[in-house]
């Protein structure tokens, strides 16, 4: 699915963020920047994610407006050519110069040229005879609705070298963060690949040895070992409370007799997300939505989600 960040300070960006999103997104690393009057751009394809502070660190240090891309294959070869960000326009030929990044299960394009991803060919066959002509279609807001209809929930950033501003196409698709910037996603960070990373906690989350953190309705647990035993742990102190079997810890997940008592259970241990809002979930709300879009519902309205599975359950 891959993560893009788009931001105005990089010196805020945590490096345990980075290194959670290069676990759940190792496929290549990319960033770009304007400065001293062009556009630059670094991405390669990293084995480790010493790799990725390499390139990173001296240009977080610059402190500019940045867009960094982590990538998770899903179309095409794993190679630092297929790293984002792509290339639309050049100054030389097209007298502009204009890059891109892409978020998203998968562009609808044809896939002619063998072993491409969605990205570069999206590019080929769609942007770039779009733009070439008439560059300022960035800008224009029934083009960029356009996009957006073709694209659907995925995301895309842009970095014009004559503007030197970036555009993002479909920005509610993702989430600003206070103090880290615009994240095309926060779930690809907690695919349950090495660390998990809470933006809004601003640190690492303990994982699983099955790839998984879990929160049982509010209590999150984490596996330690091998023989199934969990630990409770306090993330506001960063220390464990008290191990429990794996049997125990699904106690939690005991499903109540009634609706009534099921509900209010929830309410009185205050399983609401951490805004505090709990919103009836319908099933025209989960027909139309895409896997992204029903994960992030997850994410933020886990009550809702809940009571949606028990009414379904108990038809």
């Amino acid at each position: 699915m891959c993560l893009i960040i788009q931001t105005d300070k990089p010196k805020n960006l945590d490096l345990d963020l980075m290194e959670c999103a290069y676990e759940n997104n190792s496929d290549g690393f990319g960033v770009m920047f304007y400065n001293n009057g062009k556009i630059h751009t670094h991405k390669i394809l990293p084995k480790t994610f010493d790799d990725v502070k390499k390139v990173f660190v001296p240009y977080q240090e610059l402190n500019i407006p940045m867009g960094i891309h982590f990538r998770f294959a899903t179309q095409g070869d794993t190679t630092k050519a297929l790293s984002h960000p792509f290339q639309v326009l050049n100054k030389k030929e097209h007298g502009k110069d204009l890059w891109v990044m892409h978020n998203g299960a998968s562009l609808p394009t044809a896939m002619i040229d063998k072993g491409k991803s969605d990205t570069h060919q999206f590019i080929k066959w769609f942007l770039k005879p779009q733009l070439i002509n008439n560059p300022k279609l960035l800008y224009n807001e029934d083009w960029q609705e356009l996009i957006s209809d073709i694209i659907g929930s995925d995301k895309m950033l842009f970095l014009d070298g004559d503007t030197k501003e970036f555009t993002i196409i479909n920005p509610q698709n993702g989430e600003d963060v206070s103090g880290v910037g615009w994240l095309s996603n926060t779930y690809s960070i907690k695919r349950g690949v090495g660390y998990d990373y809470d933006v809004k906690k601003g640190k690492k989350l303990p994982i699983n040895y099955y790839g998984n953190y879990g929160s049982h309705y509010g209590k999150t647990s984490w596996t330690t070992d091998w023989d199934n035993s969990y630990v409770d742990w306090d993330y506001d102190n960063d220390k464990p409370k008290n191990t429990r079997t794996y049997a125990e810890s699904q106690s939690d997940l005991a499903v109540p007799t009634t609706q009534e008592s099921f509900s209010q259970e929830m309410i009185d241990a205050k399983y609401y997300n951490e805004s505090g809002i709990y919103s009836e979930i319908k099933d025209e709300d989960l027909v139309s939505a895409t896997p992204e879009e029903i994960m992030e519902m997850c994410e933020e309205n886990p009550i809702g989600i809940a009571e949606w599975i028990y009414s379904m359950v108990k038809v």
